[in-house]
Parts: structure tokens; C-alpha cells; sequence
């Protein structure tokens, strides 16, 4: 079972998010935050083993938040989503330790456990 912190700053795809996974006996989230510093806490705090965080968080973004769980716990995995279908995001995010990027059009339980089978 995957230990899950949420980082989401919207309210409505935050709740989505968490329904989604907790439907999968795969996933329990531990705790969310709505910004990039409440998310670095709870990594600190939790030792998550998968970050969930959109890029744009208030006060710093997703990038930093991953950099943050891959240096603190190189064994966990972070996986990156936006509203925007930037595949930019795709390259800095792994070059920031995290697993993928994947759109929020895209997002999917399944999409995430693909991304985790394919990276373990």
C-alpha cells in the first residue's frame, strides 16, 4: 500500500483525487496540502511513499516540493500533474527526481499505477 500525500491547491480536484485513490486498496492518503510549503511539512512529517503534486502551488511549486521528497527520501515517488499539457513539465520533473507528469486531463488511478509499475 502506497502512503499518499496530496499537493493541491483546488478544492474540487483535491476531494476527486482522494476519492480516486482511496477507491484503490492500492493507496491511502495521509495527509494534502494546499500549499508547496504545507506539502514539504507533511513529507517531513509523514515520509510518504508518493507525492501527488500539481505544479503551481502557492508559495513554491511542484518541482521544489518533489526536488524536496526525492533528496529527503530518495525511495519514495513523486508524480507531477497540471492543467496545462506542457511536456516541458515531463523533463523537469523527472529532472527533479519525480516518476512522471501527467496531465490532469489524463489523471487516472490507472495512469498512476501504470507510472509506478513502470518506474519500480
Amino acid at each position: 500500500m502506497y502512503r499518499v500525500v496530496i499537493g493541491e491547491d483546488e478544492g474540487d480536484f483535491r476531494l476527486w483525487l482522494r476519492s480516486a485513490l482511496e477507491a484503490d486498496n492500492e493507496f491511502q492518503v495521509v495527509g494534502e496540502a494546499t500549499t508547496g510549503s504545507e506539502a514539504i511539512s507533511l513529507i517531513d512529517r509523514l515520509s510518504p511513499d508518493l507525492l501527488i503534486t500539481d505544479v503551481y502551488l502557492p508559495d513554491c511549486d511542484g518541482f521544489e516540493v518533489a526536488q524536496h521528497l526525492h533528496s529527503r527520501l530518495p525511495d519514495s515517488k513523486a508524480i507531477l500533474v497540471s492543467a496545462y499539457e506542457d511536456r516541458v513539465f515531463e523533463r523537469l520533473a523527472r529532472e527533479e527526481g519525480a516518476v512522471a507528469f501527467i496531465p490532469k486531463s489524463e489523471l487516472s488511478v490507472s495512469a498512476v499505477v501504470q507510472c509506478l509499475q513502470e518506474r519500480t
